[in-house]
């Protein structure tokens, strides 16, 4: 499991190794790739990467619980299941934070690893939402969590497909026309809320 230090070099350390690996994955098998490659290419020794890390799948855990955490923290105020909102503000939170890791739309594009990766993403994003409704309204997610699992997935899978593209159309007008849709299955999400 990865430190908890939040200080800058820590920080640059964490950020070099995921980058690192992410670029790594784009062409070697996860099962492939050595530490001492990865810490090569990071730019670090071996007693930095144990640090922080166990094995080169703990970086991927980790990675996948920091996007969430971060999509969470900046789209605080955009996430209202009662009051459902045009989603397109989150959606762009969303792809914000995808975006900021270095070399993720190399790996999304060229890592056999990637589908994986996301799919996990998937359904841990879809947890923590269905968590956070329970805590929150106390309402039964059992007839609702498939909701928030074609949400998370519609857009997760939209993004993927958009990265593997030319991209000669922003993110944000490919989107768009989904949104909709996204609005209806919140819509959906805040009538349970009030049964």
């Amino acid at each position: 499991k990865p430190m908890n230090k939040t200080d800058k070099r820590s920080r640059k350390t964490v950020c070099a190794i995921q980058s690192a690996t992410l670029l790594l994955l784009c062409t070697h098998r996860i099962d492939e790739i050595k530490i001492i490659d990865l810490c090569t290419s990071a730019d670090i020794n071996r007693t930095t990467f144990y640090l922080h890390y166990r094995c080169i799948p703990d970086i991927l855990r980790a990675l996948r619980s920091e996007i969430i955490d971060r999509i969470f923290a900046e789209s605080e105020a955009l996430i209202d299941f009662s009051e459902p909102t045009d989603p397109l503000p989150f959606l762009n939170v969303c792809t914000e934070v995808l975006s900021s890791y270095p070399n993720f739309e190399s790996f999304v594009q060229r890592s056999s690893t990637a589908e994986f990766f996301l799919t996990a993403l998937k359904n841990e994003f879809s947890k923590k939402l269905a968590d956070r409704y329970r805590l929150q309204y106390g309402n039964d997610m059992a007839n609702f969590s498939h909701v928030l699992r074609f949400l998370t997935a519609g857009v997760l899978d939209t993004y993927a497909e958009w990265l593997k593209s030319e991209r000669s159309i922003p993110f944000s007008e490919v989107i768009e026309p989904c949104t909709p849709m996204i609005a209806a299955g919140l819509r959906c999400l805040a009538r349970a809320i009030g049964e």
